[in-house]
């Protein structure tokens, strides 16, 4: 079965067969997905790995793996599947989530699109940043100060550095020079 098309991996199929793997071992999972993958559901970028936070044992990973070199998308250093980003990060509330795919032991859930903004400014790596500015740019978003009070309502503490370097990467330099002019007064509460 080919599950990719134009550079994406179109993840359902291989869910649909980590459910049936499950089964077999009369185990059930629920995963949160955050990162790329909600980025390519969304239609942003492609992803070749699925981060997400789950309970994980041996079974679990050997399972995961087994699956992916079924469909050969496993990575050497990492599996298709991998809970790494709960180092990074807190597990995200389930009021931020909804379900992707329901399948008999496996629920796949994802971080809403302004949770995973939360997330990625947190992280704030080059791509996390560029990744908000595609965001932002596609949802034409210029309101960085009310952004900000959204992600705080949502317990982030955000840099708003990073978050302005977002909008920059999103509206340019020139947009964000003639925000800095326009909201002089309010960004001193900030700085």
């Amino acid at each position: 079965m080919n599950i990719i098309n134009n550079g994406s991996i179109d993840f359902k199929p291989v869910f649909e067969c980590l459910n049936d793997e499950l089964c077999r071992i009369g185990q059930s999972l629920e995963i949160i997905c955050a990162g790329g993958y909600v980025l390519q559901m969304h239609g942003y970028r492609a992803t070749a790995d699925v981060d997400a936070f789950y309970k994980s044992d041996a079974k679990i990973q050997q399972i995961i793996k087994k699956v992916g070199d079924d469909f050969k998308i496993n990575k050497l250093e990492e599996i298709w599947l991998n809970n790494s980003i709960a180092n990074m990060n807190p597990k995200p509330p389930y009021e931020y989530c909804e379900i992707v795919h329901e399948f008999s032991n496996l629920i796949v859930k994802s971080v809403s699109l302004m949770y995973l903004i939360g997330m990625k400014l947190i992280s704030a790596r080059e791509q996390d940043l560029i990744d908000v500015g595609a965001i932002l740019r596609h949802e034409h978003n210029k309101q960085p100060l009310e952004l900000l009070l959204k992600l705080k309502g949502m317990e982030f503490q955000i840099d708003l550095s990073y978050l302005l370097d977002a909008f920059e990467e999103a509206h340019g330099m020139e947009w964000l020079e003639q925000f800095y002019f326009d909201n002089e007064n309010e960004l001193k509460k900030y700085f």
